[in-house]
Order: C-alpha cells, then sequence, then structure tokens
C-alpha cells in the first residue's frame, strides 16, 4: 500500500503543520511499524499518545523533507495473572523519522532514522 500525505502536503506553510502530520501519520497506520522498530524500553510500542515535533525541513525539486522527533510509550506485556509480579507500566520512548512527501502527488517516504 502506498502511503499519501495529501493534508501534510497542503499544510506544509501552516503553523499547524506538525499537528496535521501527526494526525495524516496516525490515521493511515503509518506509524505503527517505525514505533515498534525504534523501540529500546519495552516489546510492544503504544500509537494512541504519540507527539511529534517538526526538528527540520526543507524543499527539494520533487519533494518536502521532513526530521521529525516522535515521543511515545511502549510497555512490555506480563500475562495478566492474578499474581502477576510485574505489572504493566508504559515506559518512555524516543525516535526520529525523516518523511518525504513527493510535490507531485502527495506519496510519502518514511525512514527510521538512527541514534
Amino acid at each position: 500500500m502506498m502511503l499519501t500525505l495529501p493534508a501534510a502536503h497542503s499544510a506544509w506553510t501552516q503553523p499547524n503543520f506538525g499537528a496535521v502530520l501527526l494526525a495524516e501519520l496516525q490515521q493511515t497506520g503509518a506509524l505503527i511499524g517505525p514505533l515498534q522498530q525504534g523501540i529500546c524500553r519495552g516489546s510492544h510500542a503504544l500509537t494512541d499518545d504519540v507527539s511529534l515535533m517538526v526538528l527540520q525541513r526543507s524543499e527539494g525539486d520533487d519533494d518536502l523533507r521532513v526530521k521529525a522527533g516522535l515521543s511515545y510509550f511502549s510497555i512490555i506485556p506480563g500475562c495478566a495473572c492474578e499474581a502477576d509480579p510485574t505489572p504493566m507500566s508504559e515506559l518512555p520512548e524516543y525516535v526520529e523519522l525523516r518523511v518525504a512527501i513527493r510535490r507531485t502527488d502527495s506519496a510519502a517516504t518514511l525512514e527510521l532514522l538512527d541514534d
């Protein structure tokens, strides 16, 4: 499935670009893979409480490029047994992504950046 981000493309010059980008990435389910892959502390990414900060924006001839930092939580699920000594607690996580949005059709790619 091709990822397209038409709302983020349209909001590129707007002050709410980061919020629009995050909403569209969540709506499409595109964050699930990168957030899961970027986990350092837990074993299962929680995608319902994600915050996005635009770290860098640039424009190329063919695309719009964004480097974004995403803060979210992960968990280490236990067995959910009554005597389970490890209650599930949310663990803070952080990743950086590069998003490229093609100017002609809003097709987008996501790249998880290394630390």
